[in-house]
């Protein structure tokens, strides 16, 4: 006779590409409460250049009004900023939910980062981890020309597969190309790929609850990817411009569902670019591999970005 699963009474879902991924915590969030599981929600303290024109994401030595839980875990209020004055998107989130939410500190070694993830989850009783992605680049192989930001998934697809011998751990992704990196034809093969592996675990929408509030919050949180999932919900199909203007993304309907999938089949058999960085002792060093490697890298974007408006600057 199977032994009988454990029930899950407690679980993380963080937004692990850093920015406003952690909105498209919602749908999961508000799936689990509903079935009686209490939430712990987290992310990076990482905004995109165009919010915050620092390169990279901030350590915790230059974040005020946040209660450290351990070298790589704080807690987050609406008051947790930058010395600078930045407010995260966590930060902003906090007014919107009851939940406990956390930043995690991504400059640590990742088996660092894995081990006071593991501690913090002894700690509290979690039962579950989940990674929650908005527009699907955790999905990359890495050959995708439209890819463009894979190291903060890469980085904490790779923690969390380290961990998943010891606590279950699974990965959601939500908006189906949104972030305009994967176009559909590169999502669906890495989908039939997990599905073929079993690794497909389950999906669920946007309900009426989770479209309310994360309405709200977009009113407050820039974003361009976790606003797509909405249009979807809203019926409103068809090219959308984000970035800007920069990119065009289509909108339809699997925007607004969330695929939760494997992690270990998604590492092991998809994301050769989280494989490449599993021997990184930090985010420098995962940076290096990636580019060693041939490829593209936010890091390395925003640090370039950052010398050329100093550049500018310098000349007027």
């Amino acid at each position: 006779m199977s032994r009988p699963s454990k029930k899950i009474k407690k679980v993380l879902i963080i937004g692990i590409g850093g920015g406003a991924d952690i909105i498209g915590t919602i749908p999961l969030k508000i799936h689990m409460e509903k079935k009686g599981i209490e939430c712990f929600l987290g992310g990076l303290p990482w905004e995109r250049y165009t919010i915050d024109p620092y390169p990279g994401p901030r350590t915790f030595e230059s974040i005020l009004n946040m209660n450290t839980v351990n070298e790589s875990i704080g807690l987050v209020s609406a008051k947790t900023k930058t010395l600078d004055g930045l407010y995260f998107s966590e930060s902003k989130f906090s007014r919107f939910v009851t939940n406990k939410v956390f930043l995690i500190n991504i400059f640590n070694s990742l088996d660092d980062i894995a081990d006071d993830l593991l501690s913090f989850c002894k700690k509290e009783k979690i039962d579950c981890v989940y990674g929650m992605d908005v527009g699907g680049d955790v999905l990359a192989r890495g050959d995708e020309k439209g890819l463009a930001s894979p190291l903060a998934d890469s980085i904490m697809l790779n923690i969390l597969h380290k961990i998943s011998n010891k606590i279950k751990t699974s990965i959601g992704i939500l908006g189906f190309g949104s972030d305009g990196e994967l176009n559909q034809k590169e999502i669906l093969k890495s989908l039939e790929l997990i599905s073929k592996k079993k690794g497909l675990i389950t999906s669920l929408g946007i309900d009426s609850e989770s479209y309310k509030l994360m309405k709200k919050m977009i009113l407050s949180i820039e974003t361009d990817a976790s606003r797509i999932p909405l249009l979807a919900y809203e019926g409103k199909y068809g090219l959308t411009s984000i970035r800007r203007g920069r990119i065009k993304v289509d909108v339809h309907p699997m925007c607004q569902i969330t695929f939760i999938v494997d992690t270990k089949i998604l590492f092991k058999f998809v994301s050769k670019v989280s494989r490449t960085i599993s021997k990184a002792k930090n985010i420098f060093d995962a940076n290096e591999l990636l580019i060693k490697n041939n490829y593209p890298s936010e890091f390395n974007y925003e640090i370039k970005k950052h010398k050329e408006a100093i550049s500018l600057k310098n000349i007027k």
